[in-house]
């Protein structure tokens, strides 16, 4: 059986792209070896991540995260079983919200400043979807 986990994240302090790079990189090697997939968007301060894979998997990367002392405001907007991936070619896809352009970030709840505390999970997950169409 499949979960699939999205959550929303602040990060403590300004991130330069560099240490951006680096969460990623360091992301997608342990999903690697835990079979996780899934996508994450960050925009300044903010992280958007959904994971998928295991359920016990799933959880334990959570809890990493949860209390990584570089995040805070950790909010869990869903967590569920699913059949299958939504993202089975990303061990972990990125992208920045400017990636889609401003325009089309009201269409998933997004104003001017992105906050995906206050996004549902379906408008989360539509996000990270579209933002996966330009992910590295």
């Amino acid at each position: 059986m499949l979960t699939r986990l999205i959550y929303a994240s602040e990060a403590n302090q300004p991130l330069t792209s560099d240490i951006v790079q680096a969460i990623v990189d360091t992301a997608r090697k342990w999903n690697v070896e835990r079979n996780l997939t899934g996508m994450m968007v960050f925009d300044r301060r903010a992280f958007l991540q959904t994971l998928e894979g295991r359920r016990e998997a799933v959880s334990e990367m959570f809890c990493r995260i949860a209390t990584d002392r570089r995040h805070r405001r950790v909010l869990l907007l869903e967590v569920l079983p699913v059949d299958e991936r939504l993202f089975p070619d990303w061990a972990m896809g990125f992208a920045a919200t400017d990636a889609l352009g401003r325009e089309q970030l009201p269409r998933y709840g997004v104003n001017e400043s992105f906050d995906p505390h206050a996004l549902t999970a379906g408008a989360a997950l539509g996000l990270l979807r579209r933002l996966a169409q330009h992910a590295a």
